[in-house]
């Protein structure tokens, strides 16, 4: 992620080359993802190779591992609106869930790679994601101050109902809410759950027999995107560090 363009939503980006506004109100899927396993992974590569050397490997690993499973939210339509510590919370515009769902498993399959990953000490680390949809109507702000740093926002039902979801999910788990496995064609189910305390029934996705097809989004150069559209959307330091050829040293 050393281009200063890979912080901002991709259809955001679109909407900053092609001038258009967001509504307020949405109707989509959303989908959690949450990657287990780097902090043992952190404490064998500072172990192993010090504190500065072992923050650039996990950089390293970072970028490996979150450009695999962005790579397939973007493959699908979708876009990556927030990062919260391990976690990502994506949104599939106008999607009835088919497109969130099919992406949810192909980043699944991305993970596969990390299931097993040797350090450069000989520790064996196992990264696993679980991940949850859920679609419906959700309110879209952006936020901030153009003048300082903004960002997007979801909010609703929806996105309450995808947290509920996400705390029924287990490792390597696919989990969808009601209203998505309505849209789903033929999809196999491992499991059915409920959240006890509102009472939502969730299922355990583990493949479609009629995946999605892929809905990539259109290629953007960076240079297409004014600085003045850009900047805003990171902290001033981490800019800064991107614009001088630095973003692998961000974890300093």
């Amino acid at each position: 992620m050393d281009s200063p363009i890979a912080y901002i939503p991709m259809d955001r980006r679109q909407a900053l080359v092609r001038p258009r506004e967001f509504p307020d109100r949405t109707q989509g899927a959303a989908l959690f993802a949450d990657i287990s396993g780097f902090t043992p992974l952190t404490e064998a590569l500072v172990l192993e190779l010090g504190a500065q050397r072992g923050a650039e490997e996990l950089t390293r690993f970072l970028n490996l591992i979150y450009d695999a499973v962005i790579d397939e939210v973007h493959r699908f339509g979708g876009s990556v609106i927030a990062f919260a510590g391990d976690a990502i919370t994506c949104w599939f515009d106008g999607d009835n869930g088919y497109r969130a769902t099919t992406s949810a498993l192909a980043m699944q399959e991305a993970m596969r790679p990390f299931a097993a990953l040797t350090t450069p000490g000989g520790a064996s680390i196992s990264l696993t994601m679980k991940a949850a949809v859920a679609t419906g109507p959700a309110r879209r702000f952006l936020v901030g101050d153009p003048g300082g740093r903004v960002l997007d926002a979801l909010a609703g039902e929806t996105l309450v109902r995808l947290a509920a979801a996400e705390h029924q999910a287990g490792k390597g788990e696919v989990i969808v809410d009601a209203a998505t496995l309505a849209a789903l064609d033929r999809a196999k189910i491992g499991d059915r759950r409920r959240d006890p305390q509102h009472g939502e029934e969730f299922a355990v996705v583990t493949a479609l027999e009629a995946p999605a097809a892929p809905a990539p989004w259109p290629t953007l150069d960076p240079a297409s995107l004014a600085t003045a559209d850009v900047r805003p959307w990171l902290l001033p330091a981490v800019y800064e560090r991107l614009q001088s050829g630095l973003g692998n040293f961000l974890a300093e």
